[in-house]
């Protein structure tokens, strides 16, 4: 800053000071702090501040998925699947929708963007990364959605696991474990397997690569064989590639031994690879962490002993999603010492770290605590019952879980109808169709929807599921609010490693097998919508039907095939229609003539006549019918994610009312045009077809191609601008530099109009509030003044107004009555005021005056002079001199105060006579 110009002040180094300065600089400071504020809230950067959090971490399966929920930290891990989801809430990996339940599988309240952590969001199941966060540096205050993620089927409840960490870094887990082809056997890293066996089923409600399993699997496979199975040696399953939704593996669980005694009996012969493993604590950890963990378990013999002690002490620090902790420390030191209450992050880690302080091998898994039991043997895990909880060693037994999170209510989000119910298409009997259920146009997360009475899932983060309707006239869809019960509440008793000796959690119930189904769905709290379905069912026949020969019988209603109806001809049933509604019959031992053919489906169905021809006979093939061409147009060119037209047309005539699909997503139907306007889909490449009439017709979209195209004229478009900036002598180095300074000016200006609008509601703020308080004076003011003028009112002041008023109506009163006041009264009534002979004569002339006006009447005469009145009158032809004399006689009277005499009173009436006859004589002419 300069010394000598400004308005400055020299500070006492004798610099001068400029003050307008410092303030800019103050406001820019403030402008950057709030900046820094909303980048992390816009989802541009990571949280606290801290650069690991915004570095990725890569996941073994490939998943780009952010780990867990409950941990609160926004965490990225690149895998192999390329899945870009979040994981589990409170377990803290990316395996869980982690945001659904913060308590248990939601990360509080970080912004994502992080390598590790969760987001308080509902997300899809994904595969756990290699590294994970725990906790949060930032509290949690959002309720968590309950997304459904995976249907179990099976004779028992579980928590559902999907890997375990080894290493603890004070900050976070981390795991780097061997995996190979589930063929070759789950690896065993020195378990033993023993006791009760389960075989159970899975169906995945959202797209996934990782299995999640009861402990500890000893075999999955798929069905179909579609994808891989592989292992870790941590007990984690995943496939080699991203399963889409509704696929199901079948998986068998052998659990170990959970008899205390035994477990009290396994003594601390752990094998050296375990201890080395699995009692690593990094040297940051402080010496007060043993030495409470000492004292705590000073009176206990055994290991079991120990981790039932630790367990127990945990579960007395209250729950809290609003939990976080301090960056830079140890969370499990600040935990056990510091903070009055977390989620099952911060419990699951502090357990670890306080048995491995005792020497005993622990380590912190996640996945999905119990799910909510639907049905006999089946049971709904949702997003917001991701968990991360501990399993301890125990020598010739195994890993053995423990459950330290203490109880407490998830805030999850639960809206209770009315609902909206919608379909993404009309109504076709057979058809596929998205189901939407919205409150106030927002999606109900994980409600359970029935058709006719039956249900057909969940909705899903986006608020629908998806179902075929059935075949009948009429049905009716019915909403149901998502269960109020989290995972620390109603039936989630995991019976399979746990016993009434060794119980899953703390204080659980005994059973939850005779728990009611879905208690708060009592079928009266819903949303119900009936609609009427298209049944008319097109049947016809492709193919000459000839003795012998054979056909194929097609039904549909609209562009929607009859799947699975029964084909009759002349009521002998001869098969059933297949996924596409078509079936072959053979018209063998059938004889010419006309033949009885129908098709039926439950309610609906359809009959028409089938004319087979002898053997031989000359039959009159009919002409094909043109066949139906679809295209679609967009302008310039056809890319994902802009607006396009599909046009249908039949030998170059538009076909209306065309059922169009793009990528087999119902999008509506042509106009009598032709047309149909679309939006394309983010996608490589696009199915789109067009039906009529039983007529189908496909096209597909190389948007990648296009896309490509553009990328290529852009680029051109560079390097061409690079060329000339070549050419003019503009190097690389000077374009940056120019690029830089033109963004600076760009932010510097931003920072400007920043302070500027900061300034103008800084003034604009001053001025409200100066005239709020000036009117709030208002009523005060009004208050003090009206008691001044009241208090002016001295009652003797009163009662003198009062006695002159009196006095005066009593003299008023005297002089009405005496003679002189009758002789004024009349002269009063004649126009003429007794008080004085000139004043009556001038009452008379104005009087006189008055005649004169109402006879010329010229227009606004109120507004005239007598002047221009006069010279009004004599201008309609009026004699001048009588005017004249009228005039200048009221004028002396009116303005100059001069009474007229009798004789020019005279001339006054002399003229206004002559006006009078000179108007009627003029009538008369």
């Amino acid at each position: 800053m300069s010394e000598s110009g400004g308005s400055g002040s020299n500070g006492p180094d004798g610099t001068g000071v400029e003050y307008g300065e410092v303030a800019l600089a103050l406001a820019v400071v403030a402008a950057l702090v709030v900046a820094a504020a909303l980048i992390p809230g816009a989802g541009l950067g990571g949280a606290d501040g801290e650069p690991s959090e915004r570095e990725p971490t890569t996941a073994e399966d490939g998943d780009a998925t952010t780990a867990t929920a409950e941990s609160g930290d926004a965490t990225t891990a690149t895998a192999e699947s390329g899945d870009a989801t979040t994981a589990t809430a409170e377990s803290g990996d990316a395996t869980t929708a982690a945001a659904s339940t913060p308590g248990r599988d939601e990360t509080p309240g970080t912004p994502s963007g992080g390598p590790l952590g969760g987001s308080p969001s509902g997300v899809p199941l994904s595969q756990p990364p290699e590294q994970t966060r725990i906790g949060s540096t930032q509290s949690f205050g959002g309720s968590l959605p309950q997304t459904p993620q995976f249907v179990v089927d099976g004779p028992s409840n579980a928590y559902w696991r999907q890997t375990a960490y080894a290493t603890y870094t004070g900050s976070s887990w981390s795991s780097s474990p061997r995996w190979q082809s589930i063929d070759r056997g789950v690896p065993n890293d020195a378990r033993t397997v023993d006791g009760q066996a389960m075989e159970y089923r899975v169906t995945l409600l959202v797209p996934s690569s990782s299995l999640p399993t009861a402990w500890q699997p000893s075999s999955v496979r798929l069905p179909n064989g579609s994808a891989g199975v592989e292992a870790s040696t941590v007990g984690g399953v995943r496939t080699t590639r991203r399963l889409p939704a509704d696929s199901t593996y079948l998986a068998r669980s052998a659990a170990p031994p959970d008899d205390p005694a035994a477990l009290r009996a396994a003594g601390t012969d752990y094998p050296a690879e375990i201890t080395a493993r699995y009692t690593q604590l990094p040297e940051t950890t402080p010496s007060r962490v043993g030495s409470f963990t000492d004292e705590l378990t000073a009176g206990d013999e055994t290991p079991y002993d120990e981790a039932t002690t630790i367990r127990d002490w945990l579960a007395k620090k209250p729950y809290s999603l609003n939990a976080s902790h301090e960056a830079g420390e140890p969370v499990a030191d600040q935990f056990i010492f510091e903070m009055e209450s977390g989620y099952c992050q911060y419990y699951a880690t502090s357990m670890v770290v306080m048995l491995r302080t005792q020497g005993i091998p622990a380590r912190y898994a996640v996945g999905y605590a119990p799910g909510e039991r639907v049905d006999k043997n089946q049971y709904l895990v949702t997003a917001d019952r991701g968990h991360a909880w501990v399993e301890v060693f125990f020598p010739e037994t195994g890993w053995v879980r423990f459950d330290p999170t203490g109880s407490g209510r998830l805030p999850v989000q639960n809206p209770q109808p009315p609902y909206d119910i919608s379909l993404n298409r009309s109504a076709v009997a057979g058809a596929d169709v998205a189901v939407s259920v919205a409150k106030n146009d927002t999606p109900v997360v994980g409600a359970p929807v029935e058709v006719n009475d039956e249900r057909v899932g969940w909705t899903g983060a986006d608020g629908t599921v998806t179902t075929r309707l059935p075949y009948a006239t009429e049905f009716t869809v019915t909403a149901r609010p998502p269960n109020a019960a989290t995972k620390y509440e109603g039936a989630t008793t995991d019976r399979w490693a746990g016993s009434d000796h060794l119980p899953a959690r703390r204080s659980a119930p005994a059973d939850d097998s005779e728990r009611p189904i879905a208690a708060d769905h009592d079928g009266t709290n819903h949303s119900s919508r009936t609609y009427r379905s298209d049944t008319n069912v097109t049947l016809s026949v492709a193919g000459t039907p000839v003795a012998g020969g054979g056909v194929t019988v097609v039904a549909t209603i609209r562009d929607v095939p009859v799947r699975e109806a029964t084909v009759t001809l002349d009521g002998e049933r001869v098969g059933t229609t297949g996924a596409d509604g078509r079936l072959g019959v053979s018209l063998d031992g059938v004889s010419p003539g006309d033949h009885r053919l129908a098709v039926r489906r439950g309610s609906i169905g359809a009959t028409t006549t089938l004319r087979v021809r002898p053997p031989g006979a000359n039959v009159t093939t009919p002409a094909p019918q043109p066949s139906l061409n679809v295209s679609v147009d967009a302008s310039p060119l056809l890319l994902p994610g802009r607006p396009a037209t599909v046009r249908t047309t039949r030998n170059g005539t538009p076909v209306g009312d065309a059922q169009v699909t793009v990528d087999e997503r119902d999008a509506g139907t042509t106009g009598e045009n032709g047309t149909l306007g679309v939006t394309l889909p983010m996608a490589g490449s696009v199915a789109v077809a067009a039906r009529s009439d039983g007529a189908t017709a496909r096209t597909t979209l190389p948007l990648a191609r296009n896309a490509a195209l553009v990328g290529v004229i852009v680029l051109g478009g560079l390097a061409l601008v690079g060329r000339e900036f070549r050419r003019r002598g503009v190097t690389t180095r000077g374009a940056i530099r120019a690029i830089t300074t033109g963004v600076s000016r760009l932010a510097a200006w931003g920072v400007t109009a920043c302070v500027r609008a900061a300034e103008f509601l800084v003034h604009a703020g001053r001025g409200l509030r100066r005239g709020l308080r000036r009117l709030a004076g208002v009523p005060r003011r009004l208050a003090v003044q009206g008691l001044t003028a009241l208090a002016a009112l001295h009652p003797r002041r009163l009662l003198g107004w009062l006695r002159a008023w009196l006095v005066g109506l009593l003299m008023r009163a005297r002089a009405d009555g005496s003679p002189a006041s009758g002789d004024r009264q009349r002269a009063t009534d004649t126009g003429i005021d007794s008080d004085s002979g000139g004043s009556a004569s001038t009452a008379t002339l104005r009087d006189l005056w008055q005649e004169f006006v109402g006879l010329v009447a010229p227009p606004q005469a109120r507004t005239r002079t007598p002047g221009e009145i006069a010279r009004y009158a004599v201008g309609c032809g009026l004699p001048s001199e009588p005017i004249r004399t009228l005039t200048d006689a009221y004028r002396d009277a009116e303005y100059g105060r001069i009474a007229p005499d009798d004789d020019r009173l005279a001339r006054a009436r002399d003229a206004v006579r002559a006006v009078r006859e000179a108007l009627r004589g003029g009538e008369e002419s």
